[in-house]
């Protein structure tokens, strides 16, 4: 188990370096969001939202160093969840706005972690087939589709109705 451990605490360390290809290339993700989805988006919203993923990682981890058994769905809710967004933001969006989106090259690393995870965690019988397969459904669905969806449709969305609505407050007055 100590393997499996190693493993999971690799996808923190993964996400550090992630966020620093984020900060760093092609202008950053953050002005990349702002320029092609969601023009409020800020420095702020950015930190934050990371800061709190790490900690929950870490959380995760922590519950399933502690206690075992059927806590490895957590981490693997994190995993499959950055290798949903890698696929559907980073790499989509590469290829459909034909600019490298911030985060794609270090998204790899999650894939990376999930196949060894996969190879030496279920094919060696550390994980069962039941718990990679709810860990794995429950990431793809919860933490994949908040970070494919939030800040490219859902965010936007609510940030455009919010300032129509304190617009047309403004009129009335």
């Amino acid at each position: 188990m100590v393997f499996l451990s190693l493993l999971f605490w690799a996808l923190p360390a993964s996400y550090v370096i992630h966020i620093l290809d984020e900060t760093l290339l092609n202008g950053g993700f953050v002005q990349w969001i702002a320029d092609n989805f969601w023009p409020a988006y800020h420095l702020r919203m950015f930190f934050w939202f990371n800061a709190a993923a790490l900690g929950a990682i870490a959380v995760s981890n922590i519950l399933f160093d502690s206690l075992g058994g059927n806590w490895v769905i957590l981490p693997l809710i994190w995993l499959s969840g950055f290798v949903t967004h890698a696929l559907t933001v980073h790499l989509y969006w590469t290829f459909r706005r034909n600019t490298y989106s911030p985060g794609l090259l270090t998204s790899l690393l999650y894939a990376i972690v999930f196949y060894l995870v996969i190879r030496y965690g279920v094919g060696s019988h550390l994980i069962s087939g039941a718990d990679f397969a709810i860990g794995t459904g429950a990431g793809v669905a919860t933490v994949g589709t908040f970070l494919t969806v939030g800040p490219t449709l859902l965010f936007p969305k609510l940030s455009q109705r919010r300032h129509m609505s304190s617009a047309a407050r403004n009129r009335i007055r």
